[in-house]
């Protein structure tokens, strides 16, 4: 294999997704302990479920506004008060 290349799997390879959906792509996040738990959560011990899971409830409540601080700093006072 050369140098800088992935190696692709064949179609069809690999675990299929608990939920159906078709085509997924691996990305590499971080993520802090407090949300790795609650993600595992939601997708009953599966991350990458929990994630898409998660997103999809994001999306159906129509909370998919982006990251802001001044929002994250509006929610990090109402956990703390």
């Amino acid at each position: 294999m050369k140098a800088g290349l992935a190696r692709q799997r064949a179609p069809g390879a690999g675990v299929k997704p608990m939920d159906g959906v078709g085509q997924v792509a691996r990305r590499n996040v971080m993520i802090d302990p407090a949300g790795l738990e609650i993600l595992e959560k939601i997708g009953g011990g599966n991350l990458s479920l929990g994630v898409r899971e998660a997103a999809r409830r994001l999306q159906e409540s129509g909370d998919t506004a982006k990251f802001t601080k001044k929002r994250h700093e509006a929610r990090k006072n109402n956990v703390k008060g």
